[in-house]
Formats: C-alpha cells, structure tokens, sequence
C-alpha cells in the first residue's frame, strides 16, 4: 500500500513503486471506508511518479484539490501526508527542507534532484504529497532506516511529468547521454587549453543520441542553457544552491 494526493482533473499523484507492479488498484478518500477501483494512467519509472484515474461517479465530491507548488528552500516548513505502516488514520509529519540535491533514487537507480527533509517517510508513506504553504512541493519517495530524514520528489520534476503526459503519452526524463570528468584539476586543465577564467567539464564519452550531433568525446562543455557549468559539474540553482549540471536537461520535455 502507499499514499497519493488528488490534483486537478480528478487524477491521483502517487509514487511509481506503489503502483508499478499491481495489476488491481483501489484507493480509499481519508477519513472513510469507501474504496473505489483506480485506473493507472501512467507510471514514470525513471522519476518514481505515477498518476491514476477513478472512474466511480461521485467518489471525489467534495474533495478540493492540490496545486503543484515550487521548489522548496533550505529550512521551509513542510508536511508529510500520508498512511504510514498500514495505518487507517492520515499522519502528517512536520518537518524542514535539509536540502535539494542530486540524489540516486532507490526505484530507479537514477540520479534526480531530490528533497531532503526532516519529515519522516515510513513505508506507506510513499506516494503521498509533501506540502509547504498549502501546495505539493515534492512527493514523499523514501525514507532512510533509523532515521527521521525522509526524501521526496521535487515539484519541478511532478510538473515535467504531468506536463510530459498532457499529450496521453509518456516520453519521459531526457537524457543527454554523456559521460563527464571534473575539470578540477590544474593539470589536466593546462592540457586541455582550457583558458583562464572558463569552467567546464570533460566529456569522456558521447552516445548516438542528438547530443552526439553536436558534441564529441574530449570537448569541454563549458554551460548549458545559458548557465556556466562549474568545474564540478554542478551550475547554480538558485542563489548558493548548486546542482548537477545534468539537472536543466532533466526540466525539459523529449524532443
């Protein structure tokens, strides 16, 4: 079992990894006993986000539904929302963003942005939304043993995916398909020519996607989308916040 939050158009946000696998769907509105069969429309494996429908007329009366909100900042109060252990009652746990970072996520193995927090994500809390000023900032993903630190996916990738399927089909995260090298070092920037001033990172590696139609192996990719990359690879997210370079290519639509 898991968590989920209505948005709008009747449709349910949930985490992919509650709903991946089922064959038989059924959710259940807080605070009654009444179950209605879901429907999955579509499941992002890559980004652990999965929407579903509920066809039974009259189930969502009554039911106002969450906006998608913005990326939350470092030390904003959120809440958790969702049916930890198996529990029949909502829990909301209240917490703060840590931080937003690239992180590997458990379902896919893929590296996103991510939110820390220290709301904690028990099993059956997944799926469910995390929310800051009345909005879902992030859907609760998962939770660390031992520890009251939980994670969640951050609104700017909800909204790729809901914007990704409004055309009734699912293209995914982009990837750029590049394997990358620091440029941290003095060496290794001497002999790539790399002038002073300039930062970048190396490309080891360009695959046959579009990218590799532009870019090749031993380039230094200086930015991205207008934004300078780092010799670390990571550009500004916003004021001190930094990502992985990757992440403004994650933000876009395939194609």
């Amino acid at each position: 079992g898991g968590s989920g939050a209505v948005i709008a158009g009747g449709r349910s946000l949930t985490a992919a990894h509650v709903v991946g696998d089922q064959t038989f769907v059924q959710v259940r509105g807080s605070g009654t006993a009444r179950k209605a069969r879901a429907r999955v429309l579509f499941v992002s494996h890559v980004a652990d986000l999965a929407l579903l429908a509920v066809d039974e007329p009259g189930f969502l009366d009554g039911v106002v539904p969450l906006e998608i909100g913005e990326l939350p900042r470092v030390r904003d109060a959120v809440a958790a929302y969702g049916f930890p252990n198996g529990g029949e009652t909502l829990s909301i746990t209240e917490g703060v963003v840590a931080r937003a970072e690239h992180w590997t996520y458990a379902h896919s193995g893929q590296g996103l942005l991510a939110v820390q927090m220290d709301a904690a994500i028990a099993p059956g809390s997944s799926g469910g939304p995390v929310v800051g000023d009345g909005r879902i900032v992030g859907v609760a993903m998962q939770g660390f043993k031992d520890s009251t630190i939980g994670s969640a996916v951050p609104a700017p990738l909800v909204r790729q995916f809901l914007e990704d399927v409004a055309d009734g089909r699912l293209d995914g995260v982009p990837e750029l398909g590049l394997a990358w090298q620091s440029l941290e070092n003095p060496a290794l920037r001497a002999s790539l020519r790399v002038p002073a001033g300039e930062t970048g990172v190396l490309l080891a590696r360009v695959s046959t996607s579009p990218a590799g139609r532009v870019l090749r192996a031993g380039d230094v990719l200086l930015g991205l989308d207008g934004r300078r990359i780092a010799d670390d690879g990571t550009v500004e997210l916003r004021g001190t916040e930094r990502a992985d370079f990757r992440h403004v290519v994650d933000l876009r639509q395939v194609g």
